[in-house]
């Protein structure tokens, strides 16, 4: 049995893992541009996209970061796990976007924020 301590550990780096990757996968994003219907179902474009560097790494630090989740899976409940990896996720990637991309965002986000920890917390409360 892993110690709780751990299993929060193994939590927050998955959580931050996603974040680092949605971060990468927005500034890929912006330098894409809009991408139109036609682009996306347009196979060379897409593979040519997915092997830039860039995408790559974000798609891996995506990927990483929901497989390692089956780590905590097997002390919790999938609902909790997910709450947790999700809202975590939310919350570094705001944080990063404010530090990385230089975004803002309005007081309502940050309440929102907010109230995500506490969610956290009391369903954490539920864990045996």
């Amino acid at each position: 049995m892993m110690e709780p301590w751990m299993i929060w550990t193994v939590i927050v780096m998955v959580s931050l893992v996603g974040a680092c990757g949605n971060i990468l996968w927005k500034m890929a994003s912006n330098t894409m541009g809009q991408i139109s219907i036609e682009k996306l179902f347009d196979i060379v474009w897409d593979i040519k996209t997915v092997f830039t560097p860039i995408v790559f790494t974000a798609l891996f630090l995506m990927f990483v970061g929901r497989f390692a989740s089956i780590v905590p899976i097997g002390y919790m409940g999938a609902t909790q796990l997910v709450t947790f990896i999700t809202i975590l996720t939310l919350v570094f990637t705001a944080v990063l976007d404010v530090f990385f991309l230089k975004a803002s965002y309005p007081i309502e986000v940050w309440i929102g924020v907010a109230i995500g920890l506490l969610a956290v917390y009391f369903i954490s409360r539920g864990l045996s």
